[in-house]
């Protein structure tokens, strides 16, 4: 049915025949939702442990909570592809019904996001299928790594896969629309401002849940450039930017294939190395200064495109204002989180130590207690501090490091430290376990500021984003239409009060 989407939209647009765009799009339609039952189908055999599956033996196994289960079909590359897939098709069906229909534009739309749909379709039926058997099924799965038993991967990554994908539909429009006449910077800037605030979601997702993990406490400020939705997010940037200002076809269509370009990327990036091997990543020259780099552009975009307001009027206008205003404080705010004060501290149950912020206030720590909770085959290990200024208590904080065990084995095949924080609203207290015995742990207490302006700037600027993107557009004329002095808009025509009146013979 891609295939079929493919040909016929193609042929439909070249040709000019409407009845051929139609039944390609119907195609793109079937192929959606044949995909989709594939996704369905694969979610059923992980969430029932059909072991029988390598893609099931792979990914799960009989200890693995059953939402993870069902959460492992975005965590391979075979289902993540599945997943691209029906994203893409969604994106190509809903841009093919807002268009005019029989427009060229609509027309080529649909005929190049088919191609595209077509393309990941077939990398994932015939490079990495997911249903492929095995001749024999084993006792039991390797199962998921403690990265992915967390809540918020649950919404971080099919969100990520989701945004990234459907920046297709913008940068094809954005492409096609500069090549053409047909009217087309509406749609593209509704579709680019939708694909900006989910990106920039799954930014925030990205973000917080590198923000309590213990292993990037100095690097979880890249974690958007490691997991791949920073390259996706600058494109979608770019597309807002372009569609919003009257730029020349040829450096319209360059930002449109640029988009793309960081979309795929992003894409890439996610499926090829998934949670691991990222870190290195961070860690380099490189991907810091790419970090650094998708900042500037982020204030860049932001006070450039301040101009094209005066064009906009409406709930857009204010929601593009909120939106940009939203997305300097966050910048701002990500700035000034990597001035972080730590210090390392040994505390015993009972006793207290003092660990200083950077206002120099004294923080008195005291340990509570120590606790071992077993689930299943894991194993987390919590430490309760509780953290008091100047007498008071400001804080319980609890930090945990989980430990997996597979089989009989008595030294746990992966670990996991998460962090205990407490937010506020100049700074967070932050709290990491290095050791911990039954009566005494060794801390890591980190002072981050800034932190929850981040959360809250980001939240603004998805908002913003979204409702720009719904909200009817409404934009003034740039000049009012000059008339001439002789002749007052109100006066007939000489020509026409001369003319005869029209007769009507009625039958």
């Amino acid at each position: 049915m891609g295939a079929w989407g493919t040909v016929l939209g193609f042929s439909g647009a070249l040709t000019g025949r409407a009845d051929l765009s139609s039944s390609g799009e119907r195609g793109v339609h079937a192929a959606t939702l044949l995909a989709a039952l594939s996704l369905a189908g694969l979610g059923w055999a992980l969430a029932v442990g059909d072991l029988t599956y390598r893609y099931v033996a792979t990914w799960t196994s009989y200890g693995t909570p059953l939402p993870y289960r069902i959460g492992a079909v975005w965590a391979g590359p075979s289902g993540a592809l599945l997943l691209w897939a029906v994203a893409l098709g969604l994106g190509a069906s809903l841009a093919s019904g807002t268009l005019r229909r029989g427009s060229v534009l609509r027309a080529w739309t649909s005929a190049l996001l088919a191609l595209l749909l077509l393309a990941v379709l077939a990398m994932a039926c015939f490079d990495t299928n997911p249903f492929l058997r095995l001749p024999f099924p084993p006792d039991d799965g390797r199962g998921l790594a403690l990265e992915w038993l967390r809540p918020v991967v649950l919404a971080q990554v099919p969100l990520g896969y989701l945004a990234m994908a459907l920046v297709a539909v913008p940068a094809v429009l954005t492409v096609m629309g500069a090549m053409g006449t047909a009217p087309w910077r509406a749609p593209a800037q509704r579709w680019a401002f939708a694909c900006w605030g989910l990106l920039a979601a799954a930014m925030l997702f990205d973000w917080r849940r590198r923000y309590g993990d213990t292993a990037w406490a100095d690097d979880w400020r890249w974690a958007p450039v490691h997991a791949g939705t920073a390259f996706a997010w600058a494109g979608a940037s770019l597309l807002v930017l372009v569609s919003g200002r009257r730029w020349r076809a040829n450096a319209s269509m360059l930002a449109g294939f640029a988009a793309f370009t960081f979309a795929l990327v992003g894409l890439t990036l996610q499926r090829a190395h998934g949670w691991e091997g990222v870190h290195d990543f961070a860690a380099s020259a490189l991907g810091r200064a790419t970090a650094w780099l998708a900042l500037a552009a982020v204030v860049a975009l932001a006070v450039e495109a301040l101009r094209s307001l005066r064009r906009v009027a409406g709930v857009t206008a204010h929601a593009m204002r909120v939106t940009q205003g939203a997305t300097l404080l966050a910048a701002a705010a990500l700035l000034a989180a990597g001035f972080v004060r730590g210090s390392d501290v040994a505390v015993r149950e009972g006793e207290r130590v003092i660990a200083a912020d950077r206002f120099g206030r004294p923080w008195t720590l005291s340990l509570e207690g120590v606790s071992t909770v077993g689930r299943v085959n894991v194993v987390s290990n919590v430490v309760a501090v509780r953290a008091a200024v100047n007498g008071r208590t400001r804080a319980y904080v609890t930090a945990e490091v989980r430990s997996l065990f597979k089989g009989a084995s008595s030294a746990p095949a992966d670990q996991l430290q998460l962090a205990g924080i407490a937010p506020g609203l100049v700074q967070d207290l932050r709290v990491d376990v290095r050791e911990a015995n039954t009566a005494d742990a060794i801390l890591t207490v980190r002072f981050v500021p800034a932190a929850t302006w981040l959360w809250i700037a980001g939240a603004l600027a998805v908002l913003g984003a979204l409702v720009a993107a719904i909200a009817p557009a409404r934009r003034e004329p740039e000049e009012p239409a000059a008339v001439p002095a002789a002749q007052p808009p109100h006066a007939p025509d000489a020509a026409d009060a001369e003319a005869p009146p029209a007769v009507v013979e009625v039958t």
